[in-house]
Protein backbone atom coordinates (compact mmCIF):
# COMPACT_ATOMS: atom_id res chain seq x y z
CA UNK A 1 0.00 0.00 0.00
CA UNK A 2 1.10 3.38 -0.26
CA UNK A 3 0.90 6.43 1.67
CA UNK A 4 -1.71 9.07 0.07
CA UNK A 5 -0.53 12.57 -1.16
CA UNK A 6 3.17 11.72 -2.12
CA UNK A 7 3.04 10.73 -5.48
CA UNK A 8 5.63 11.27 -7.56
CA UNK A 9 8.11 10.58 -4.38
CA UNK A 10 9.96 7.08 -3.63
CA UNK A 11 10.64 3.68 -5.41
CA UNK A 12 9.89 4.69 -9.06
CA UNK A 13 7.41 7.64 -7.91
CA UNK A 14 4.90 5.50 -7.37
CA UNK A 15 4.95 7.02 -3.45
CA UNK A 16 6.04 6.16 -0.01
CA UNK A 17 5.07 2.50 0.94
CA UNK A 18 2.91 1.97 4.04
CA UNK A 19 5.00 0.17 7.19
CA UNK A 20 4.02 -2.91 7.70
CA UNK A 21 1.88 -3.53 9.85
CA UNK A 22 2.96 -4.48 13.85
CA UNK A 23 1.07 -7.68 14.51
CA UNK A 24 1.73 -8.84 18.07
CA UNK A 25 3.55 -12.13 18.73
CA UNK A 26 0.89 -14.88 20.63
CA UNK A 27 2.15 -16.38 23.42
CA UNK A 28 1.06 -19.44 25.46
CA UNK A 29 1.23 -19.33 29.42
CA UNK A 30 3.41 -22.32 30.81
CA UNK A 31 4.39 -22.99 34.55
CA UNK A 32 8.22 -23.29 35.68
CA UNK A 33 9.38 -25.86 37.96
CA UNK A 34 8.18 -23.41 40.58
CA UNK A 35 4.50 -22.85 39.87
CA UNK A 36 4.89 -19.72 38.16
CA UNK A 37 3.56 -18.75 35.24
CA UNK A 38 5.96 -17.79 32.70
CA UNK A 39 5.53 -16.66 28.91
CA UNK A 40 7.92 -18.16 26.79
CA UNK A 41 6.07 -20.43 24.07
CA UNK A 42 4.95 -19.18 21.17
CA UNK A 43 1.28 -20.13 20.08
CA UNK A 44 1.06 -22.77 16.94
CA UNK A 45 -2.62 -24.69 17.19
CA UNK A 46 -2.15 -28.59 16.45
CA UNK A 47 -5.12 -30.71 15.42
CA UNK A 48 -5.48 -34.53 15.19
CA UNK A 49 -8.40 -34.13 13.32
CA UNK A 50 -8.79 -32.08 9.87
CA UNK A 51 -11.13 -31.41 7.17
CA UNK A 52 -9.07 -31.82 4.01
CA UNK A 53 -10.49 -30.46 0.66
CA UNK A 54 -9.47 -31.63 -2.85
CA UNK A 55 -9.94 -30.13 -6.21
CA UNK A 56 -10.76 -32.50 -8.59
CA UNK A 57 -9.38 -32.82 -12.02
CA UNK A 58 -12.71 -35.33 -12.87
CA UNK A 59 -14.91 -32.65 -14.20
CA UNK A 60 -18.88 -33.68 -15.67
CA UNK A 61 -19.33 -31.33 -18.80
CA UNK A 62 -21.91 -28.60 -17.57
CA UNK A 63 -20.44 -28.55 -13.86
CA UNK A 64 -17.80 -25.91 -12.83
CA UNK A 65 -16.33 -27.44 -9.71
CA UNK A 66 -16.70 -30.94 -8.06
CA UNK A 67 -15.34 -31.16 -4.62
CA UNK A 68 -13.95 -34.24 -2.65
CA UNK A 69 -14.03 -34.13 0.96
CA UNK A 70 -11.82 -36.25 3.52
CA UNK A 71 -11.68 -36.33 7.59
CA UNK A 72 -8.04 -37.30 8.21
CA UNK A 73 -7.48 -38.40 11.72
CA UNK A 74 -3.18 -38.63 13.07
CA UNK A 75 -1.71 -40.22 14.89
CA UNK A 76 -0.75 -37.23 17.14
CA UNK A 77 -1.49 -33.58 17.25
CA UNK A 78 0.16 -31.68 13.81
CA UNK A 79 -0.04 -28.24 12.61
CA UNK A 80 -2.66 -28.18 9.78
CA UNK A 81 0.88 -27.12 7.44
CA UNK A 82 2.19 -30.36 8.73
CA UNK A 83 -1.19 -32.12 7.65
CA UNK A 84 -1.54 -30.01 4.09
CA UNK A 85 2.49 -31.30 3.40
CA UNK A 86 1.87 -35.22 3.91
CA UNK A 87 -0.88 -34.41 1.60
CA UNK A 88 0.33 -33.07 -1.03
CA UNK A 89 -2.10 -30.24 -1.18
CA UNK A 90 -2.79 -26.64 -0.59
CA UNK A 91 -2.52 -25.60 3.12
CA UNK A 92 -5.85 -23.60 2.16
CA UNK A 93 -7.69 -26.61 1.95
CA UNK A 94 -7.09 -27.90 4.93
CA UNK A 95 -8.85 -26.97 8.13
CA UNK A 96 -8.12 -28.52 11.74
CA UNK A 97 -11.10 -29.21 13.68
CA UNK A 98 -11.10 -29.99 17.83
CA UNK A 99 -12.90 -32.92 18.50
CA UNK A 100 -16.65 -31.27 19.88
CA UNK A 101 -16.79 -29.42 15.84
CA UNK A 102 -15.61 -32.66 14.29
CA UNK A 103 -19.11 -33.93 16.14
CA UNK A 104 -21.15 -31.49 16.44
CA UNK A 105 -20.46 -28.70 13.67
CA UNK A 106 -21.57 -28.75 9.65
CA UNK A 107 -19.82 -27.63 6.26
CA UNK A 108 -21.38 -26.08 3.46
CA UNK A 109 -21.28 -27.27 -0.10
CA UNK A 110 -19.39 -24.98 -2.48
CA UNK A 111 -21.69 -26.12 -5.20
CA UNK A 112 -25.00 -27.75 -4.46
CA UNK A 113 -28.29 -27.07 -2.92
CA UNK A 114 -31.13 -28.96 -2.22
CA UNK A 115 -34.50 -29.09 -4.38
CA UNK A 116 -35.61 -26.19 -2.29
CA UNK A 117 -32.50 -24.37 -3.33
CA UNK A 118 -31.56 -23.64 0.00
CA UNK A 119 -27.61 -24.80 0.81
CA UNK A 120 -26.74 -28.26 1.15
CA UNK A 121 -24.92 -28.91 4.44
CA UNK A 122 -23.48 -32.16 6.11
CA UNK A 123 -21.76 -33.03 8.95
CA UNK A 124 -18.44 -33.31 9.60
CA UNK A 125 -18.73 -36.93 10.88
CA UNK A 126 -20.53 -38.09 7.94
CA UNK A 127 -17.38 -37.42 5.55
CA UNK A 128 -15.04 -40.42 4.79
CA UNK A 129 -12.18 -40.63 7.58
CA UNK A 130 -8.81 -41.33 6.78
CA UNK A 131 -6.93 -42.90 9.51
CA UNK A 132 -2.95 -42.14 9.20
CA UNK A 133 -1.31 -45.46 9.92
CA UNK A 134 2.61 -44.63 9.53
CA UNK A 135 3.82 -41.49 11.50
CA UNK A 136 4.81 -38.75 8.92
CA UNK A 137 2.59 -40.20 5.86
CA UNK A 138 -0.90 -40.17 4.82
CA UNK A 139 -1.27 -42.95 2.36
CA UNK A 140 -4.47 -44.14 0.34
CA UNK A 141 -6.18 -40.55 0.02
CA UNK A 142 -8.56 -40.60 -2.65
CA UNK A 143 -7.99 -37.68 -4.63
CA UNK A 144 -10.02 -36.76 -7.05
CA UNK A 145 -13.02 -39.11 -6.41
CA UNK A 146 -15.95 -37.22 -6.63
CA UNK A 147 -18.48 -37.82 -3.64
CA UNK A 148 -21.46 -36.08 -4.04
CA UNK A 149 -24.02 -36.07 -6.40
CA UNK A 150 -24.49 -33.86 -9.79
CA UNK A 151 -28.12 -33.63 -9.26
CA UNK A 152 -29.71 -31.40 -6.20
CA UNK A 153 -30.61 -33.79 -3.45
CA UNK A 154 -33.08 -32.92 -0.56
CA UNK A 155 -30.75 -35.22 1.71
CA UNK A 156 -29.54 -32.74 4.57
CA UNK A 157 -28.24 -35.57 6.64
CA UNK A 158 -26.68 -38.62 5.85
CA UNK A 159 -24.11 -41.24 7.55
CA UNK A 160 -21.75 -43.25 5.84
CA UNK A 161 -20.25 -42.73 2.59
CA UNK A 162 -22.53 -39.72 0.35
CA UNK A 163 -24.58 -40.90 -2.73
CA UNK A 164 -22.71 -41.47 -5.76
CA UNK A 165 -25.13 -41.91 -9.18
CA UNK A 166 -23.02 -42.91 -11.88
CA UNK A 167 -21.25 -40.76 -14.83
CA UNK A 168 -22.52 -42.42 -17.87
CA UNK A 169 -20.27 -42.00 -21.39
CA UNK A 170 -19.86 -44.66 -24.19
CA UNK A 171 -17.75 -44.67 -27.44
CA UNK A 172 -17.96 -47.06 -29.93
CA UNK A 173 -16.12 -50.60 -30.48
CA UNK A 174 -13.50 -48.89 -32.37
CA UNK A 175 -12.77 -46.33 -29.17
CA UNK A 176 -14.48 -43.00 -31.39
CA UNK A 177 -15.48 -40.62 -28.69
CA UNK A 178 -16.95 -37.72 -30.93
CA UNK A 179 -18.85 -40.05 -33.88
CA UNK A 180 -18.61 -42.59 -36.48
CA UNK A 181 -19.43 -42.24 -39.98
CA UNK A 182 -21.21 -45.68 -42.10
CA UNK A 183 -22.87 -46.44 -44.88
CA UNK A 184 -26.05 -46.97 -45.07
CA UNK A 185 -27.52 -50.87 -44.08
CA UNK A 186 -23.97 -50.71 -41.64
CA UNK A 187 -23.36 -51.70 -37.76
CA UNK A 188 -22.22 -49.72 -34.75
CA UNK A 189 -21.46 -51.53 -31.46
CA UNK A 190 -21.12 -49.31 -28.63
CA UNK A 191 -19.07 -49.79 -25.22
CA UNK A 192 -20.12 -48.35 -21.61
CA UNK A 193 -17.29 -45.72 -20.74
CA UNK A 194 -18.91 -44.91 -17.47
CA UNK A 195 -16.68 -43.44 -14.90
CA UNK A 196 -15.45 -46.61 -12.48
CA UNK A 197 -13.46 -45.25 -10.22
CA UNK A 198 -14.47 -45.22 -7.05
CA UNK A 199 -16.76 -48.73 -7.37
CA UNK A 200 -19.70 -46.81 -5.28
CA UNK A 201 -20.16 -44.79 -8.92
CA UNK A 202 -20.28 -47.36 -10.99
CA UNK A 203 -23.40 -48.47 -13.22
CA UNK A 204 -25.16 -51.48 -12.75
CA UNK A 205 -28.12 -51.50 -15.65
CA UNK A 206 -27.96 -49.57 -18.48
CA UNK A 207 -30.92 -48.07 -20.67
CA UNK A 208 -29.81 -46.90 -24.33
CA UNK A 209 -31.39 -44.90 -27.01
CA UNK A 210 -29.85 -45.23 -30.47
CA UNK A 211 -32.67 -43.48 -32.83
CA UNK A 212 -36.35 -43.81 -34.67
CA UNK A 213 -34.41 -45.69 -37.47
CA UNK A 214 -32.16 -48.12 -35.54
CA UNK A 215 -32.49 -51.56 -35.12
CA UNK A 216 -32.88 -52.18 -32.63
CA UNK A 217 -34.11 -48.91 -31.78
CA UNK A 218 -32.67 -49.58 -27.88
CA UNK A 219 -31.06 -51.87 -25.76
CA UNK A 220 -30.55 -52.52 -22.04
CA UNK A 221 -26.77 -54.42 -22.59
CA UNK A 222 -23.79 -52.62 -20.88
CA UNK A 223 -22.31 -52.77 -24.23
CA UNK A 224 -24.77 -53.74 -27.64
CA UNK A 225 -23.61 -54.64 -30.39
CA UNK A 226 -24.42 -54.81 -34.12
CA UNK A 227 -26.80 -51.88 -34.19
CA UNK A 228 -27.74 -51.58 -37.45
CA UNK A 229 -28.92 -48.02 -39.37
CA UNK A 230 -30.72 -48.29 -42.94
CA UNK A 231 -31.65 -44.99 -43.62
CA UNK A 232 -29.05 -41.72 -44.16
CA UNK A 233 -28.75 -38.99 -41.90
CA UNK A 234 -27.24 -37.93 -38.45
CA UNK A 235 -28.60 -39.70 -34.71
CA UNK A 236 -27.96 -39.18 -31.51
CA UNK A 237 -27.30 -41.79 -28.53
CA UNK A 238 -28.54 -41.30 -25.26
CA UNK A 239 -27.35 -43.91 -22.69
CA UNK A 240 -28.45 -43.97 -19.07
CA UNK A 241 -26.92 -45.30 -16.51
CA UNK A 242 -28.29 -46.57 -13.03
CA UNK A 243 -27.33 -47.98 -9.81
CA UNK A 244 -28.58 -47.74 -6.57
CA UNK A 245 -27.65 -44.36 -5.14
CA UNK A 246 -29.41 -43.11 -8.55
CA UNK A 247 -29.33 -42.41 -12.26
CA UNK A 248 -27.35 -40.29 -14.56
CA UNK A 249 -28.29 -39.45 -18.44
CA UNK A 250 -25.81 -38.30 -21.53
CA UNK A 251 -26.27 -37.46 -25.14
CA UNK A 252 -24.37 -36.98 -27.85
CA UNK A 253 -25.87 -35.44 -30.58
CA UNK A 254 -25.03 -36.45 -34.22
CA UNK A 255 -22.77 -38.96 -33.04
CA UNK A 256 -23.75 -41.85 -35.95
CA UNK A 257 -23.80 -40.35 -39.33
CA UNK A 258 -25.22 -42.42 -41.99
CA UNK A 259 -24.30 -42.29 -45.43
Amino acid sequence: MVEPDTQGKGLLGIGYLKPLPVVATEYVPVTNSKGNLVYSQTSVQTYTIFFAQYENTYIPAGDEKLYSFVVVKTLGPITSSDCAIQLGMKQVNVWGLTQTEYETNYFQHPTYTTMENTPLYFRYVEVPVIIQITPGRLDNVPVGAPNFPLSPSGVQTQKGMLPQPPYPDFITSYGQTGGTAIQAGGTVSYLDASLMIPTTVQPTAWDWYFGPSASPTGSTAQNPSSIAYAATGSFSVTLTAFNANGSGTITKTNFVTVL
